[in-house]
């Protein structure tokens, strides 16, 4: 037997469970649950790009002892099928520029994240694990330039900042049952008040987190659909999570894409997309792209945003 065709036999093993993987988003989005199976099934649904490439594999394997595998080469596209849904595009420049950056909360050099924000300028910046060290050296810095903020620092990484170039009003900071927090300020957007989210669950390492983490976007989601709103921040889940699936959740669409933001090693093989702005029916993204790396590690983002009414 020639070495190509004993090769090929590995097909089958590699292309089941990458088919498996493939399909989880749809069982996420039809059927959450949030016991320790449904927690399970979420994590395993993050790696779809690692389940595309391994189904790659496999039909180029399969094709050296049958050329019938390359029709299955359709199947790689069911990432972009099964992600969660993304807000509609607006040619035109963004009238709204959201930046996310993770900063982490051992860093305590804020240069390289001014030094983008100087390249690539936004007018609001969501902090996360913003550590009391972190919010100093950005005072040192005169904030990098914005007139108006919200911190919210802490020696561990829940702490929460806002920078932005406009007012914002009724600044509030809301723990879950875990300790998470989230802020909510109320931001004036083309003469219409808008509720801004910034929001870090944590990690769903544990059952209680992933349904902690689920609900808060469920809960958001339902607010999206009675009133304009922007969430952004580490949300710990991919477009292929729970947290972001559903027909509950469509209220809330990403304006940003799934490229790989965190773990910022490895160029991103083993990484996976978890920071994101999310965005209410009554806006449209103008574009998105995922930053350089700023010491932290996680991966900044920036969405263009345009307001195009209900």
């Amino acid at each position: 037997m020639s070495r190509a065709r004993l090769v090929s036999r590995l097909a089958p093993w590699i292309a089941a469970p990458a088919l498996l993987g493939l399909l989880l988003p749809l069982q996420r989005a039809w059927m959450p649950g949030q016991g320790s199976i449904g927690w399970a099934l979420d994590l395993f649904a993050h790696w779809q790009p690692l389940y595309a490439l391994a189904w790659l594999l496999a039909c180029a394997l399969g094709a050296l002892r049958d050329r019938r595998w390359l029709l299955a080469l359709p199947l790689l596209a069911l990432p972009w099928f099964t992600a969660s849904p993304v807000a509609p595009h607006a040619d035109g420049p963004p009238e709204l520029v959201i930046a996310v950056a993770n900063v982490n909360i051992r860093q305590r050099d804020p240069m390289a994240l001014l030094d983008w924000l100087d390249r690539q300028p936004a007018h609001i910046v969501v902090l996360t694990e913003l550590s009391p060290d972190y919010a100093e050296a950005l005072a040192r810095q005169g904030y990098g330039g914005f007139p108006h903020r919200a911190l919210h620092p802490l020696a561990s990484p829940p702490g929460l900042g806002i920078l932005s170039d406009r007012p914002l009003h009724d600044v509030r900071v809301v723990a879950d049952r875990l300790g998470a927090l989230r802020m909510e300020i109320g931001l004036d957007i083309e003469g219409r008040r808008v509720r801004f989210v910034a929001a870090h669950p944590k990690p769903p390492m544990a059952t209680r987190k992933y349904r902690a983490r689920d609900d808060l976007l469920r809960e958001l989601a339902a607010s999206a659909q009675q009133t304009p709103m922007i969430v952004a921040g580490d949300l710990n889940a991919t477009p292929w999570s729970s947290a972001l699936l559903g027909t509950d959740l469509r209220s809330l669409r990403r304006a940003t894409g799934w490229t790989p933001t965190y773990p910022n090693e490895g160029k991103g093989l083993f990484s996976i997309g978890i920071d994101h702005v999310l965005v209410s029916s009554g806006f449209a993204q103008t574009g998105a792209e995922r930053g350089p790396d700023i010491g932290s590690d996680h991966l900044p983002v920036r969405a263009g945003l345009r307001w195009r009414g209900e």
